[in-house]
């Protein structure tokens, strides 16, 4: 059965070409599709934020945020998360939109997930249609990109962590730039208020061979600490639950 497609853009704008493949595959399959008319305009966050709103009130299957970037945060005093828990749609989104991801998974899950670079792109399709296999597990987490998750800090959208499950993973970064944004989770009590930890690609820190000394940095905690090559920003990753693991979609 036909989805109803949205395609929006909460952080940095988006060049149109960059979307028109998977945008014509889901057409191709039958699927309404449609755009947001900020894709690449620089307007301000509240816009971008209402716009979404507007969204919420139609009968959206899945919406998918193709930016990232920086500005997400900028959407977050103004995007209705009551709204978004009253609709029926799946909000989709990664990297930078992990701020968003997490405020709108206080009231129902989201999925860490991007469209715009997945391969192979039958797996979009999948699910599309309701397939959820292309996701990691059935259990929902917090988190998301380390960076990007610290934007939450000390606003009242940042998640509660006792009993949950915490996910991590970052594009750019060194060992440097990584031990400061662990340092500062430590600082707030995350670690020792979640139940577990997992760890997914840390795209620089790996290729510079630096996976060993993350490894050995989360010995320290109490807690199991794993590790996943299959959830990141390779354009073949995994998606992941993020947010009220109680929520029945």
């Amino acid at each position: 059965m036909p989805s109803k497609i949205g395609i929006c853009r909460l952080s940095n704008p988006v060049y149109p070409e960059s979307i028109e493949n998977v945008c014509q595959a889901l057409k191709k399959e039958g699927h309404l599709v449609k755009i947001t008319p900020y894709l690449s305009e620089d307007v301000d966050g509240k816009t971008r934020a209402m716009h979404l709103n507007q969204w919420f009130q139609e009968d959206f299957d899945f919406i998918f945020d193709v930016s990232g970037g920086d500005l997400a945060n900028e959407c977050l005093p103004y995007v209705d998360l009551l709204a978004y828990q009253k609709s029926p749609c799946i909000f989709c989104g990664y990297s930078d939109l992990t701020c968003v991801l997490n405020a709108l998974g206080l009231k129902k899950k989201t999925l860490l997930f991007q469209v715009r670079h997945h391969e192979p792109i039958q797996e979009v399709l999948n699910l599309v249609n309701k397939d959820f296999s292309i996701v990691y597990t059935n259990q929902a987490y917090i988190g998301g990109n380390i960076r990007c998750f610290l934007k939450l800090a000390g606003t009242e959208y940042f998640p509660n962590l006792e009993g949950r499950s915490l996910f991590l993973e970052s594009y750019s970064g060194n060992r440097y730039r990584i031990r400061s944004y662990l340092a500062q989770l430590e600082m707030m009590h995350v670690f020792s208020s979640v139940d577990s930890l997992l760890l997914g690609q840390f795209t620089e820190l790996d290729q510079n061979q630096d996976r060993e000394w993350l490894i050995d940095w989360g010995r320290q905690f109490n807690i199991p600490v794993s590790h996943t090559s299959l959830i990141g920003h390779a354009p073949t990753s995994k998606a992941l639950w993020i947010g009220q693991d109680s929520v029945t979609l």
